[in-house]
């Protein structure tokens, strides 16, 4: 539902701000600036809150954006870092993530759940990953392997609102499930069928 002009205004500039003296001397603006810069070059509000909220969400108890055009270019960025790093073989090992790749996939779910986006994710990773064609050897490998990342995201995301393992490895067992709105659902179904009589 987001109009596609404004999203692509706001995914042009929302790194824009990062050249600035402002963010180079206090890195914790970056997109809050970019969002000021945006108003003040006469972008729309709808592109200058894109760009303030594009880093959301952060962690578990950050706000998670709810407009479209926010959530659109917020998903896109967190999906082209994954995507862009996957490619690279510069994946989180252990407790190693220097380039936050996990928090991005958990802010891709919370983006995907909170806002119950209908996203087929397979999809979404298999176009973004044929723009790292002929750069990346593994690039055909990308799709199947930023799942099973994400499948991880997911079932860490479910345990912690309260859902069983077990009950999170059952819904995993049916396998090729890319819609996580739907996945969430099941899992939520089955945990009511099991505590009925």
């Amino acid at each position: 539902g987001a109009d596609k002009d404004r999203v692509r205004s706001a995914a042009r500039l929302c790194k824009a701000d990062l050249t600035t003296a402002m963010v180079g001397e206090f890195p914790e603006l970056q997109g809050i600036m970019g969002r000021y810069y945006a108003l003040n070059d006469g972008e729309a509000p709808e592109v200058a809150d894109a760009i303030a909220e594009h880093y959301s969400p952060l962690g578990p108890n950050d706000a998670c954006p709810t407009k479209p055009v926010s959530v659109a270019v917020a998903l896109a960025d967190k999906i082209d870092s994954l995507v862009g790093f996957f490619a690279i073989d510069e994946r989180p090992t252990g407790s190693k993530d220097p380039f936050a790749l996990r928090r991005a996939g958990l802010g891709i779910i919370r983006l995907i759940l909170e806002n119950g986006l209908r996203l087929p994710l397979r999809s979404t990773f298999e176009s973004a990953a044929r723009l790292f064609e002929g750069l990346s050897p593994s690039a055909e490998d990308l799709p199947d392997d930023l799942m099973n990342f994400l499948a991880d995201r997911l079932k860490v995301h479910l345990r912690k609102s309260g859902l069983k393992h077990d009950l999170v490895s059952a819904v995993f067992a049916v396998g090729g499930e890319d819609d996580l709105v739907r996945l969430v659902a099941r899992a939520e179904a089955l945990k009511e069928y099991l505590d009925s009589d």
